[in-house]
């Protein structure tokens, strides 16, 4: 299998180095970084209201970011992209604009998995503050993928809101969200976080006829501070902005001002081409490597091994969670009963082995599985088997040290 490590500059500047926190942020490929200093070299200037040529190549340059993630995710044109900080704003700035249009009045209920990142909780429960609004929990069955029965139960006439994971960042689970939808009334808004899910498999926003969904670009090999945020046109249409300035307004008077209809109205203040120059690059190696078949074919072939790999490991170390290689990434939490997560993922980097240690943005889920802290395994296509080895001969290391 080709390895793809050699079109990472971080891993021959860093000779040794085993990432495996993608979860939390992927490596850039030698295409995107070039783009980027590229995007630096040759064009950079602010877009909207030009009338010199570097400033009309970095509007097509965006514009075009913006095409190809509506091709990606089967958005129906790119006027339903919108772009700004990462995914946790992205957000926040949508559900504090359901506040600001009226959409959504005391004691109604939003629903959201047990397994949901903080992003997808703590702007409700802000929310919840504000208006009264009520938040629900739907758990997760005895296989870890999503209780459809238990959502069901919850779904009553209150709920105006499913905001779901498409994967967690914890449990790994890629949830049944098309039956989900179909289960959904015409009045339900239904969110979804796709941050987990964009970097491994394609993503349709159409098969599951959602009306809002949102992911990060840096977890998906483009830069830092930026995600992505869809809506569907017919309901952006209805909605204002929480914040707004600059190309964002339409017209200001002393008094009061309009918003524009379009999605512009979203992005607030000067947008950030290199963002999307990186995104734009960020997928353009996926397609070079053969889209996500590649990337799919390459998951698959690491989840098999490293559950192999732990098959024939000491039984001291737990696997929490997904425990199967289907219909699930290629992230794996962990345990040892008698060290703290902490001590592993301290030993591990000893080995320049890189993981993440805690609760991992999930406190409701933690709380709920009564799992303190964890470790965090989280590969991407630039791992090989080889970095499984050692990081199992490493992780077998630490524990006898740590006895």
């Amino acid at each position: 299998m080709y390895n793809l490590k050699s079109d990472f500059p971080i891993f021959e500047n860093n000779p040794g180095l085993i990432f495996m926190d993608s979860t939390a942020t992927s490596q850039k490929p030698k295409q995107v970084i070039d783009a980027i200093s590229s995007y630096y070299s040759n064009y950079n200037s602010n877009i909207h209201r030009w009338s010199y040529d570097i400033a009309q190549i970095s509007e097509e340059l965006y514009e075009k970011s913006k095409q190809v993630v509506a091709d990606k995710i089967n958005a129906k044109n790119k006027s339903e992209i919108i772009y700004s900080y990462n995914s946790t704003y992205a957000s926040n700035l949508f559900i504090m604009s359901l506040k600001r249009s009226w959409m959504l009045k005391k004691w109604d209920k939003v629903l959201v998995t047990i397994s949901e990142h903080h992003a997808n909780v703590v702007p409700w429960l802000i929310l919840k503050e504000e208006i009264w609004i009520e938040i629900d929990y739907v758990n997760f069955d005895e296989n870890y993928d999503l209780d459809l029965e238990d959502f069901k139960a919850k779904y009553d006439d209150s709920v105006k809101v499913v905001s779901f994971t498409y994967v967690s960042n914890v449990v790994w689970t890629v949830y049944d969200l098309e039956s989900v939808s179909k289960l959904l009334r015409d009045d339900t808004l239904f969110i979804v976080d796709w941050s987990q899910s964009v970097p491994h498999m394609y993503t349709d926003v159409r098969a599951l006829n959602c009306d809002a969904m949102f992911f990060t670009g840096h977890k998906v090999m483009a830069e830092n501070w930026l995600w992505i945020l869809y809506i569907k046109e017919e309901l952006m249409h209805k909605m204002e902005p929480a914040i707004s300035w600059g190309w964002a307004i339409a017209w200001v008077k002393k008094e009061e001002f309009k918003s524009w209809i379009k999605n512009t109205k979203f992005e607030a203040g000067t947008p950030n081409v290199a963002w999307a120059v990186s995104l734009l690059a960020a997928f353009e190696y996926i397609d070079n490597i053969w889209w996500y078949k590649k990337v799919e074919e390459i998951e698959a072939d690491l989840v098999k091994y490293f559950l192999k790999k732990l098959d024939n490991f000491p039984e001291e170390i737990k696997l929490i969670w997904k425990k199967t290689p289907e219909n699930r990434v290629w992230v794996f939490s962990f345990s040892v009963d008698w060290i703290h997560a902490n001590d592993i993922s301290d030993a591990l980097a000893d080995d320049n082995i890189c993981v993440r240690a805690g609760r991992h943005c999930a406190d409701p889920l933690a709380d709920y599985c009564e799992k303190n802290s964890t470790c965090r395994a989280s590969l991407y296509i630039y791992n090989t088997r080889g970095d499984i080895d050692k990081f199992f001969e490493s992780l077998e290391k630490a524990i006898n040290l740590l006895k």
